[in-house]
């Protein structure tokens, strides 16, 4: 079933109290917004981020966020090392990491600050648009490995795609580095536990992922909200194509094809999403305060919007235009 409509969010404006419960943040402001943050990111979420840290500076001409891209797990290793204080990943702690913390006395602290969401990207031309979770576990385990043997229930589609890939239907798959959750996301939630196809082109950056999707008709990767938008939050990047999903449950439940839309990640209706967090060491009144305030804050949640994930501490609704 295709969903003709568009769900739109509308970020209210309502300000909340300050995360820190014990003080006014306007009376500390002056303390809480000077000097220099280090900030380690996740590079699926950098390009969010990093118009988090121009506006902020913009706010704050005092204050600097020194940003430095890093896979996942090199970020939770430099805050467990001491490296730097303040980390903003896709994914919570692992039990491993957790354990080291425990015995180093390391008090990390946790804030959501969105919600993001996994797309599997396909070169524009691609007339495959419409896939089961099934299809996509299968190709990126290698047991579908031609176009033509994806079989939708879109006869349309079918018959676009034997005449698209009717000289070349191989399968070609990139996928992201291993420290990055990305590949943990996919492997774990997606393919249960199965290996990558062994064929799989392994992309050390999304920006790389994207650009070799462009150049390569045949091709599939694995993509997110904040590296497809283009800074209009009803936008995607227009160069490469996300297919629609439809999850099948492991009970074998089916639902409607869903397309990588911000409106459908709010609602979850859309299967893959995940939350964006900040983890930092810091402990008292600094610019890690100010930072963490401004992300979580009114200006800072209006720029997850804008650029395509969810806010989590502003309210949202919907309008559904059909």
């Amino acid at each position: 079933m295709r969903i003709n409509s568009k769900l739109y969010l509308i970020l209210i404006l309502v300000l909340l109290s300050s995360i820190l419960s014990s003080c006014d943040f306007g009376k500390i402001k002056s303390t809480a917004t000077v000097g220099t943050l280090n900030v380690t990111v996740d590079e699926n979420v950098a390009p969010f981020i990093q118009q988090e840290k121009l506006e902020y500076e913009r706010l704050n001409t005092e204050a600097k966020v020194d940003l430095k891209t890093a896979p996942t797990k090199n970020a939770f290793a430099q805050i467990i090392n001491h490296e730097t204080s303040f980390i903003v990943v896709t994914r919570d702690v692992y039990p491993e990491e957790q354990k080291i913390l425990t015995e180093n006395k390391t008090d990390l602290k946790k804030y959501e600050i969105a919600v993001d969401a996994i797309g599997f990207v396909i070169n524009k031309d691609n007339p495959v648009l419409r896939m089961t979770s099934e299809d996509i576990k299968k190709i990126f385990s290698g047991e579908i490995t031609k176009w033509t043997d994806i079989k939708a229930q879109s006869e349309d589609q079918n018959k676009a795609a034997s005449l698209y890939f009717k000289t070349k239907s191989d399968i070609k798959v990139f996928i992201q580095r291993k420290n990055s959750f990305t590949y943990d996301y996919v492997k774990d939630s997606i393919l249960g536990g199965k290996d990558y196809i062994a064929a799989a082109e392994i992309c050390s950056t999304s920006a790389q992922m994207l650009e070799k999707i462009r150049m390569t008709p045949n091709s599939i990767g694995i993509s997110n909200l904040s590296w497809l938008s283009i800074g209009d939050q009803e936008k995607q990047d227009s160069s490469v194509k996300t297919v629609r999903v439809s999850y099948i449950t492991g009970t074998g439940r089916q639902y409607d094809y869903t397309e990588l839309h911000q409106g459908l990640v709010y609602n979850q209706t859309y299967p893959f999403r995940r939350k964006v967090y900040v983890f930092t060491t810091d402990s008292g009144i600094s610019n890690a305060t100010g930072f963490l305030t401004f992300l979580r804050g009114t200006d800072g949640q209006k720029i997850a919007l804008k650029y395509g994930l969810v806010p989590v501490t502003q309210p949202v609704r919907t309008i559904q235009l059909n």
